[in-house]
């Protein structure tokens, strides 16, 4: 619910669950045994890489449970539909509790968590906003040479800022296979259901092969005018992904391979579409020093896209077949109190509710510091720019600006303050969506407690 909490692929405006977040290696040591180096193309699945820093918490045989308060200025936190839509300025008063433990066992681990959220209006006190985010997350090492990785989210949410996969204990969900929220929508209720299973065998000592599948679903409600009809502008989509892919440990600081991607995607817009866009490509891994990671992947991706064109009392089928180049990497760095990370792809994906499919290009950064023991910031930055490849959305694009942080300040080790100031700037064209721009200032006080479950 909180504004500040976003997924890694779009700007994350506060850092409540920042204290838990876990570096690369505590997060495969809370996901169970890895598989080492050769394991596999972890960048190219869909959660996102941690920014964390040495004083984190480690995840691992651990309850957390709390609850976060405060309030949100929005200089355009309500919408008012009808023939000339328009936006005005509200503040926002939320409470967010959360609960989630992870449990490891001699051949994996289980780890389950569930954040609610509600929010009242200021100036409209019917218009109240709600979020439910569940999510569990499931690994299995029954040997050396084999490993199951499964995760399954949930979210139901009326709360413009939400994003699918915000919850204690996991990584967001992120990258080439992850979900597309970057768009700040009107206040319509969005349901989003994202499931994802990694499959890795260890073929030598510096070899491994593996298998990946996933499942997303986005549904969006319709809007009301000020006559009290409705209509939807919303488009609902389907996402089916998978891959397979071979890895090979060529030194001990690089990692080389090659993967063939599959991403299909059914939108159920005004029109129907269904976009096929298969994906080889070779990817690298490499260690730059003790502090330092790189990870990049690019190849060929076809887009094929089916739709329906009716014309009169005919309804003919239309094709359209794309050639676009598929390409990202990540720049990480962590040393002490400090940690940064930049990151950009492009990808055929969802349209994220305002277009079918597009062709999406992402740039993120993000600096992470602790400058004392009390004392904690954090700055993001994320930049996206989708266009449609559609017969009805070629020509279409959706462009959104995220540039955001703030300070925490810790009273006790388990309650802290949070401020978060972020900016939102958003363009398109062709679209019937007014997007608009936003100034987000929050202020909120979060309880926070752990307790080990034993080893």
């Amino acid at each position: 619910m909180k504004l500040y909490s976003m997924s890694a692929v779009i700007l994350c405006l506060g850092m409540a669950t920042l204290v838990y977040a876990q570096d690369t290696q505590d997060t495969q040591e809370a996901q169970g045994p890895v598989l080492g180096e050769s394991a596999g193309p972890a960048h190219l699945g869909a959660e996102a890489p941690a920014l964390a820093i040495d004083t984190d918490v480690e995840v691992r045989n651990l309850l957390v449970a709390g609850f976060s308060v405060g309030g949100v200025y929005d200089n355009k936190g309500l919408y008012h539909s009808g023939v000339s839509p328009y936006y005005s300025s509200d503040t926002r008063y939320f409470i967010e509790p959360d609960i989630g433990f992870q449990r490891t066992f001699s051949t994996g681990t289980c780890t389950v968590s569930y954040t609610p959220g509600v929010s009242i209006s200021q100036h409209d006190t019917s218009d109240d906003q709600y979020s439910n985010n569940l999510a569990g997350d499931v690994s299995w090492k029954p040997n050396n040479n084999f490993m199951l990785h499964a995760r399954q989210d949930y979210s139901l949410t009326n709360n413009p800022f939400e994003s699918v996969g915000r919850v204690d204990l996991l990584p967001g969900l992120g990258g080439p296979f992850g979900p597309n929220y970057d768009g700040v929508l009107p206040e319509t209720r969005r349901t989003s259901l994202v499931s994802s299973v990694d499959l890795t065998y260890r073929l030598t000592e510096h070899s491994a092969v593996g298998l990946t599948g996933g499942f997303q679903k986005y549904s969006y409600d319709s809007l009301k005018t000020s006559t009290g009809a409705s209509y939807n502008p919303f488009v609902d989509s389907k996402v089916i992904n998978g891959s397979a892919f071979f890895s090979q440990q060529v030194t001990p600081s690089l990692s080389a391979g090659v993967q063939f991607a599959y991403t299909d995607i059914y939108s159920s817009g005004a029109e129907v579409a269904r976009t096929q866009a298969p994906a080889p490509m070779g990817f690298v891994k490499l260690n730059l020093g003790q502090h330092t990671m790189l990870t990049f992947f690019a190849g060929p991706q076809y887009a094929r896209t089916r739709q329906v064109v009716t014309i009169g009392p005919f309804s003919v089928a239309v094709y359209l077949h794309h050639w676009y180049p598929t390409y990202g990497g990540t720049l990480a760095w962590a040393k002490g109190r400090r940690a940064f990370n930049v990151d950009a792809m492009q990808r055929v994906s969802n349209g994220g509710g305002v277009l079918d499919a597009v062709k999406a290009i992402d740039a993120g950064a993000a600096y992470r510091a602790r400058f004392t023991q009390r004392l904690l910031g954090e700055v993001r930055g994320n930049w996206s720019d989708e266009r449609g490849i559609g017969y009805f959305t070629t020509g279409s694009y959706f462009r959104s600006l995220w540039l955001g942080g703030g300070p925490i300040y810790e009273l006790k080790r388990s309650l802290s303050l949070h401020l978060d100031v972020a900016y939102v700037h958003q363009s398109e064209s062709g679209l019937a969506l007014i997007a608009g721009n936003h100034l987000l200032i929050q202020g909120s006080l979060d309880y926070h407690f752990h307790k080990s479950l034993g080893e």
